[in-house]
C-alpha cells in the first residue's frame, strides 16, 4: 500500500514539472500579429522615418544677370528675367560716343529643366561703331561715308557720281586740287556706322554658360542679313 502511494506522488511530480516547462517555454516565444495580407508578422515593426528631401532648384520664375560678348555691341552688360514659359532680356553695352550697342530680347522657352534652357526669341536692336580707316569690303560693306563734307569726296569706295565730280574737278578746275581732295578724303577716313534690326534668335541657358544665335535684318550702313551672335557667363537666381 505504501509503495502505491509512493508511486503515485512520483507520477503527479513529473506530470506538474513537465505541465511548468511547456509553460515557461511559451513564455519566451515573440509575440505575433497577422498582416492584412494574411502574413503572419513576428513582433512589432519600428516606425518608418521618411527624410524630407532639400528642394531642387527652381525652373521657373528667376532672374538672370551677367555679362557676354557679341552682338549688338561687342561686350555686353545682361539683364533678364524667366516667367514661367515667357523670357524677358536686355544686353547692350556703351563704351565710347560712337561704339554702342542696345537690344530688347522678347522670348518663349519651349524646354525648361533646372540644368538647361532652351528659347527662341524675338529681338530688336541698334548699334553704332566709327573705325577709322576702315577697308572697303570687310563687314559686308561696299563703301564708307568719308571725312570729308565735299561733294565728289564723301563716299570711298567713291560712286559714279563721285567720279564725275572729281573728273571735272581735276581737268575743268585743278588737278592739284583734285589730287589734295582726294587725299583728305582718304586721309580723314574716319566713318559713322551704325544698324537698326530685328530679328529670331535661339537661346540656350545651360548652367551659367549662355548662347544666343540668330540672324537679323534693319536699315543702316551694313548690308542684310546680319549674324547675331552672343555668348557669355550669367548669373541665376534658382
Amino acid at each position: 500500500m505504501s509503495i502505491a502511494l509512493l508511486l503515485a506522488s512520483n507520477l503527479s511530480i513529473s506530470v506538474f514539472a513537465q505541465s511548468y516547462d511547456k509553460a515557461d517555454k511559451g513564455s519566451e516565444q515573440p509575440e505575433w500579429s497577422p498582416d492584412p495580407d494574411r502574413k503572419t508578422r513576428f513582433g512589432q515593426d519600428e516606425p518608418t522615418i521618411v527624410e524630407t528631401k532639400k528642394a531642387g532648384p527652381k525652373i521657373t520664375n528667376f532672374l538672370v544677370y551677367g555679362a557676354s560678348i557679341g552682338s549688338p555691341g561687342s561686350m555686353n552688360l545682361n539683364l533678364g528675367y524667366y516667367y514661367k514659359d515667357v523670357v524677358f532680356r536686355v544686353s547692350g553695352g556703351h563704351w565710347r560716343p560712337h561704339w554702342w550697342g542696345g537690344q530688347v530680347d522678347f522670348g518663349y522657352s519651349f524646354w525648361k529643366t533646372p540644368v538647361i534652357t532652351h528659347s527662341v526669341s524675338i529681338v530688336a536692336g541698334s548699334y553704332a561703331v566709327d573705325p577709322y580707316a576702315p577697308q572697303v569690303g570687310h563687314g559686308g560693306q561696299n563703301r564708307y561715308p568719308s571725312a570729308l563734307n565735299v561733294p565728289g569726296y564723301n563716299h570711298w569706295n567713291p560712286t559714279f557720281e563721285d567720279l564725275v565730280i572729281r573728273s571735272y574737278v581735276s581737268n575743268n578746275i585743278d588737278p592739284n586740287l583734285e589730287a589734295y581732295l582726294e587725299y583728305k578724303s582718304r586721309e580723314n577716313q574716319k566713318v559713322f556706322l551704325s544698324q537698326r534690326y530685328v530679328g529670331l534668335t535661339y537661346d540656350i541657358l545651360l548652367g551659367n554658360f549662355f548662347l544666343q544665335i540668330g540672324v537679323g535684318v534693319g536699315k543702316g550702313n551694313f548690308t542684310n542679313p546680319q549674324l547675331l551672335l552672343q555668348m557669355g557667363y550669367l548669373f541665376d537666381t534658382r
